[in-house]
């Protein structure tokens, strides 16, 4: 039996290769991973240093728009004395910047003060989304590109709050034009096809207008972007398919830039050796792992198979077939299929010795089974004669019921040397023969009793057919005797049933006048205990619902197994 955990042998010498070869296609990975990770960075690298030498000059008037924010928001009560005055100090110091076109400083109301562009006293930044931001979280704070409520033009606010006495006094706005940052941005060092974009936590904004491949980008991206320390790379966001952002951080990581490049930012593996480092010694190993198989197919496994065919031929017992096929084979398997040829012959030479022998067995058999029927027989003969002699009585009764015994066995005899299996008995024909043979030796023909059998397909060795045979003659003896004596006409039934996988039940029942005082206290009786103590069960006597009798011997029965199991073991040994 072909065991479950057990691998075939092309699997394991293809396993034992693989495993051989295994360690040089590893390092051959593990240096294709270190030249990609330094690739990877220096692409990385190229990306960072595109990006920021494209937005230096910007980069470098944003801090100083930022430095201008904090230096007012510093000393804000300084401006605020003098309105008219603060207002041209803000125009001035607007005018020395060339990307700052407005500067002005509200109250904590988000009230304008006083303002670069002149104060508008009806313009109020409180309900701005961005002055709610400052007061909640502080700052500096860059917003979007939007248009200057004041200058009417699209600009960018850098916006520092303020405190007076430890409280929120204000904030001080710095209006960046976008259109003069944007000329700040030096296109020349970005890759083809790369759009600047810039970032602060509200979204991705560009300073000229230009459309985005996406609306916005997740909350949690833009605060990791701004929370690092150096530039990160995002391949292919849900947000935008096909596209690799680099994020790098601008200006205290509140801003910064991000460069849109299609497709991913090292797919070209540039300067990679991908064939000569992976590649080759991926396909090398491959082949030899093929090659391998191939060759275990060709020069074992097919050899294999073909032994195993004429093993199976010879197990079913075509012990003539010659593996001819076999001398195309490597020497080894010749050899093997030239042992399995000896074999099958000396096993043909024994299996017709065995049979020769089986055939001698058998005759002598039927012969032994034949003459003691015929010895049975004679006896029967001779309990004949001795009856015929005798006048009607106890003796001439004694004789006859001895006869009937006597055929019982001959009868089991006769079965046995006319069956073809001479180590079993046929039940249901034979129990129909004996009850034809104790219904034709009673009272039934005067009677007109009839007799069934009812019996499954049932097979005994001669040890329980014997007693069995001998416990239905005294019991359907003793029913023709006693069940019907006031009346002509009834039936008798036979039933043998299995009960189980080891159990039996042999019964005979009668629809007669049922049990009769002192009934199983006579010699039939008796001896039909002593035959269901013989099969090891025991007598069982009862009533039946017509109102007969009913008598049963339940017993186990194993032998046919026993049987079956020496012959088995037998063969083996054969």
């Amino acid at each position: 039996m072909r065991l479950p955990f057990r691998r075939s042998l092309r699997v394991q010498l293809v396993a034992i290769l693989a495993i051989a070869l295994t360690p040089l296609l590893a390092l051959s990975i593990i240096q294709g991973t270190i030249e990609f990770e330094d690739e990877r960075l220096k692409q990385i690298d190229r990306l960072y240093t595109a990006s920021s030498l494209a937005t230096d000059d910007l980069e470098s008037a944003l801090e100083r728009a930022l430095g201008i924010g904090a230096a007012i928001a510093g000393r804000p009560s300084s401006f605020l004395t003098d309105a008219e005055g603060c207002d041209r100090a803000l125009a001035r110091i607007a005018e020395t910047d060339i990307v700052v076109s407005n500067i002005a400083i509200t109250d904590a109301t988000g009230r304008v003060r006083c303002a670069g562009l002149g104060t508008d006293l009806d313009f109020s930044a409180g309900g701005l989304a961005w002055f709610e931001d400052i007061q909640a979280r502080g700052g500096p704070l860059f917003t979007r590109v939007q248009p200057g409520d004041l200058s009417r033009r699209p600009i960018m606010l850098i916006a520092h709050p303020f405190e007076i006495a430890g409280e929120f006094a204000g904030a001080v706005a710095i209006a960046v034009d976008a259109a003069a940052a944007l000329r700040l941005v030096d296109e020349n060092y970005l890759p083809p096809e790369a759009t600047l974009a810039f970032f602060n936590h509200e979204g991705v904004f560009t300073l000229g207008g230009q459309r985005l491949p996406f609306d916005t980008l997740p909350a949690e991206l833009l605060a990791e972007a701004l929370a690092a320390e150096d530039t990160i790379i995002v391949q292919q966001p849900e947000a935008a398919p096909g596209r690799t952002l680099t994020f790098s951080p601008l200006v205290e990581r509140r801003f910064g830039t991000v460069l849109l490049t299609p497709g991913p930012a090292y797919s070209a593996w540039t300067g990679y050796d991908l064939a000569g480092t992976i590649l080759i010694p991926f396909l090398m190993w491959t082949l030899a792992i093929v090659c391998v198989w191939i060759a275990i197919d060709r020069f074992v496994l097919r050899w294999l198979t073909y032994l195993r065919r004429i093993a199976r031929l010879y197990g079913s017992g075509r012990l003539d077939i010659d593996p001819r096929r076999a001398e195309k084979a490597p020497a080894e398997v010749e050899e093997l299929a030239t042992t399995l040829a000896k074999m099958a012959a000396s096993l043909e030479e024994q299996r017709s010795a065995l049979e020769s022998a089986v055939e001698q067995r058998t005759a002598l058999l039927r012969e032994i089974h034949h003459r003691v029927k015929n010895n049975l027989q004679v006896i029967v003969s001779l309990l004949n004669l001795q009856a015929g002699r005798l006048p009607d009585g106890p003796g001439r009764q004694a004789l006859f019921e001895a006869r009937r015994r006597i055929n019982a066995l001959a009868l089991v005899h006769r079965s046995l040397y006319e069956a073809e299996d001479l180590r079993q008995v046929e039940m249901r024909p034979f129990l129909r023969e004996l009850l034809h043979y104790v219904s034709d030796a009673s009272k039934a023909a005067e009677q007109a009793v009839a007799v069934e059998v009812e019996s499954e397909d049932i097979e005994f060795e001669p040890d329980y057919a014997v007693p069995l045979a001998l416990f239905v003659t005294e019991a359907a003896n003793n029913a023709f005797k006693h069940a019907f004596e006031d009346r002509m006409r009834g039936t008798i039934r036979v039933s043998l049933a299995r009960l189980g996988a080891d159990r039996y039940e042999i019964a005979v029942a009668d629809d007669g006048s049922g049990l009769a005082e002192g009934a199983g206290e006579g010699t039939g009786s008796t001896l039909m205990s002593a035959f269901a103590q013989q099969m090891g069960g025991n007598l069982v006597r009862e009533r039946t619902e017509a109102g007969g009798t009913r008598v049963g011997v339940r017993f186990s029965y194993a032998a046919s197994a026993r049987a079956g199991t020496e012959r088995e073991e037998s063969a083996a040994q054969h």
